[in-house]
């Protein structure tokens, strides 16, 4: 495939699905905060740690938490679907992760939303709760005093430093409820962890519905299992998408896909 129709592939990959009508919240940002991601795929092998750039946008009754590499193909498209001109293909990055969590605080929901296959779903929950343990041990990090706290989530024990200082009761990922803003956050075996790089006050009217690929509505259990068919047989739902692959490409994504499955053995929620 030549650079071109690369480009094209990946813009119209997410172009013309950018607007979802559904009631997503809107808002006035209030911050825009920046964690390094550093997580572990394979539980024996150290070297197979990987990083990704993730961001929590917080307006005063939600937040929204994206991966940056997704946000800027996003923005691409949507360039594109206004100038016609394909992006630079050096300003394209591939993410690592997919999916988007929208926490909508007045309400006590979240919805989550995620690419599988050529299809991007979502399903909508309460948000999840934690039983957080808050601790006397304190320490800095970006200049704010923070505290510690410790809890239980999906088969891991994180520790967790917050501040006081940004009365903002959210922090990476699905971590929420402390009294103030999680800057660090990592489970004890250190394979998951998420660390504040920046924190700027914001302005910008957001409008996460505009935000987010346009997605199919499923339950969670419809999400699981989806989850498990690409993962076991991605060929199952590769031409999904209206986009038709030849067969040897997907007897290749199945054969990968066993590979991948036996190596990425360490996945951030071990239990439901």
């Amino acid at each position: 495939m030549n650079i071109k129709r690369l480009l094209l592939a990946l813009v119209f990959l997410f172009s013309g699905v950018l607007i979802y009508a559904q009631n997503f919240p809107k808002d006035t940002l209030r911050y825009e905060i920046t964690y390094d991601y550093l997580y572990q795929v394979n539980k024996e092998d150290t070297l197979s740690k990987q990083k990704e750039q993730m961001a929590l946008y917080v307006a005063k009754d939600f937040s929204y938490y994206i991966s940056l590499n997704q946000k800027k193909l996003l923005d691409m498209a949507r360039e594109y679907e206004v100038s016609k001109v394909l992006p630079d293909r050096k300003a394209l990055s591939r993410s690592k992760i997919n999916y988007t969590i929208v926490k909508e605080y007045s309400t006590s929901k979240s919805t989550l939303i995620d690419r599988i296959g050529q299809g991007t779903y979502t399903y909508n929950q309460d948000l999840d709760k934690f039983d957080w343990k808050l601790q006397e041990e304190q320490k800095e990090i970006l200049g704010y005093d923070c505290k510690k706290a410790t809890t239980q989530f999906a088969g891991r024990t994180y520790v967790a430093w917050y501040t006081t200082e940004i009365s903002i009761a959210d922090g990476p990922y699905k971590f929420h409820g402390l009294p103030g803003l999680i800057l660090s956050i990592y489970d004890t075996n250190k394979h998951y962890q998420f660390t504040v790089s920046s924190i700027k006050n914001s302005s910008i009217f957001c409008n996460t519905g505009e935000q987010l690929q346009k997605p199919t509505q499923i339950t969670y259990e419809e999400y699981k299992e989806l989850k498990k068919r690409y993962k076991e047989k991605p060929s199952t739902l590769i031409n999904s998408g209206g986009m038709t692959f030849p067969k040897e490409m997907l007897d290749l994504a199945d054969q990968r896909a066993k590979e991948k499955m036996m190596f990425e053995n360490n996945p951030i929620e071990l239990t439901d």
